[in-house]
């Protein structure tokens, strides 16, 4: 079974639910998975295979404050993440011109430090879906299947 680091970011707590909504239910397909609401380098870079990052966007299409340090060194730094695995779930309102930019921003941050997409990004749009929680279910019981 996958060891799964789970990272956040989140300001009203919708991409902090998810996540660990998440967490349980990969636990209980018999995953290792953790929340690092607030990561740090090395917890990102050191002993990870696997990365879900599930993130809500903020402002004028920036990534949430807990995650942002995280991103900002990842980009700094530019470590070569070839041998990670990683899925998103971007959360965001398309009414607005940056939907799901945080997330977006995420995944470019991924492939350009060479971490493989596992699947596909799930996009959940709070003025088309309105039950997340279920959506990111069915998501993370086909996202396993690839672990």
């Amino acid at each position: 079974m996958a060891n799964i680091k789970v990272l956040v970011g989140s300001t009203y707590g919708n991409a902090s639910q998810i996540a660990e909504d998440c967490t349980d239910q990969l636990q209980g397909l018999g995953h290792e998975a953790a929340v690092l609401s607030e990561a740090t380098y090395e917890q990102v870079v050191e002993d990870t295979d696997v990365l879900l990052i599930c993130t809500s966007t903020v402002g004028q299409g920036e990534v949430p404050a807990n995650l942002l340090p995280i991103y900002e060194q990842l980009k700094d730094r530019s470590p070569v993440l070839s041998h990670v695995r990683f899925g998103l779930i971007a959360l965001g309102d398309s009414s607005y011109e940056t939907y799901a930019e945080g997330g977006k921003q995420m995944n470019e941050l991924m492939h350009d430090l060479q971490a493989k997409p596992l699947g596909q990004t799930l996009y959940i749009d709070s003025c088309e879906t309105p039950d997340a929680d279920e959506e990111a279910a069915s998501w993370i019981d086909v996202w396993s299947t690839k672990l």
